[in-house]
């Protein structure tokens, strides 16, 4: 069985470095990465939630409450 890897809270503090460490901050600094709910850009200020995925890629949700409930919705709907 695959090992997760889970990270439940990162800290605003801690997010430049986080990122810096999944190789995800110059992409999101170019504007690069998309909300998947809403393909809005995701940016330092309104990244929401990190979703892990294979071979060390990564789906990203912004911080609007619409697509944190539609993500968390679908990811019910998986279950």
């Amino acid at each position: 069985m695959k090992e997760k890897n889970k990270i439940p809270a990162v800290f605003k503090e801690d997010l430049q470095k986080l990122l810096q460490s999944i190789n995800e901050m110059e992409p999101i600094e170019k504007g690069e990465r998309l909300c998947k709910v809403c393909s809005k850009v995701i940016s330092l200020e309104n990244i929401q939630l990190i979703i892990p995925r294979q071979a060390n890629t990564f789906d990203f949700i912004c911080d609007s409450p619409v697509c944190v409930e539609e993500y968390n919705r679908k990811k019910e709907i998986k279950k």
